[in-house]
């Protein structure tokens, strides 16, 4: 392009209105290089390459006011698009959340009100602070992907394995199964297992999740009592396996 745009030139070849380009340019965003004397808008080729690459910032979501930051220089590039990026992988999530939604509709599979009879009327409270706590992690986002893919039926089978963990772990204390032991490996791995189901569990992770068990009162009654000595046999096989009990962090 070897000569100035009219403005109606510069939108019909950037595929957008002459009101987005005289709103560019009443912000400050894209103000074209010259003006005539009867004080029409003239865009130069330089002006259509900074509209081209603003017109792909746009696409991607971002405001006005971040692009018009990057296209004067005021903020770095890479940051606001990485950021960008951010936002939209959060928003591709949220998306696919609602399709397996729709896709769980459609096929007739679990309602909220079968989950809560599913695993008791407390399981919204639970599932409504977690979201608040661990929201935002990554093992929040592989639990929630995995219960949009479960039938009721799957939903029992996890209340069942539940029930009978409780009913193996309640004979071990009475045996008094001794932490460390083989029958207490065993244990442990079967509730990891348990765990593994929702998120990927190490053994650091499991052991803090027993001393969140402990530390909660409501987890005496899924654990029936037992959770204290649930966290005796976690403990001694992270242990055996290397962890620190003493510097335990989740990952």
């Amino acid at each position: 392009m070897n000569e100035e745009l009219t403005i109606g030139e510069a939108a019909s070849l950037l595929g957008i209105s002459t009101r987005t380009l005289r709103h560019w340019d009443s912000i400050g965003l894209l103000s074209p290089s010259y003006r005539t004397w009867g004080d029409y808008r003239l865009y130069t080729e330089s002006d259509v390459d900074k509209a081209w690459e603003i017109l792909v910032y746009r696409e991607t979501g971002m405001s006005l006011k971040d692009i018009s930051a990057i296209v004067d220089g005021q903020s770095s590039r890479t940051e606001r698009l990485r950021a960008q990026q951010r936002h939209l992988q959060s928003q591709l999530v949220h998306l696919q959340r609602m399709q397996a939604a729709v896709n769980l509709l459609l096929e007739g599979k679990l309602t909220m009100t079968e989950k809560a009879q599913a695993f008791g009327q407390q399981w919204y409270d639970y599932e409504q602070e977690a979201k608040q706590r661990w929201g935002d992690t990554p093992e929040w986002e592989q639990a929630q992907r995995k219960q949009q893919h479960m039938s009721k039926e799957d939903f029992a089978a996890v209340k069942q394995e539940m029930a009978d963990f409780n009913a193996a772990l309640a004979a071990a204390h009475a045996e008094e199964v001794a932490p460390g032991s083989e029958a207490a490996r065993e244990l442990v791995l079967r509730h990891r297992a348990q765990i593994a189901q929702w998120y990927e569990c190490t053994p650091a992770k499991q052991v803090c999740l027993a001393r969140m068990y402990v530390a909660d009162d409501r987890f005496a009654d899924t654990y029936e009592g037992l959770a204290g000595y649930l966290l005796q046999l976690v403990e001694a096989q992270a242990q055996a396996e290397g962890v620190d009990l003493a510097d335990v962090k989740w990952g």
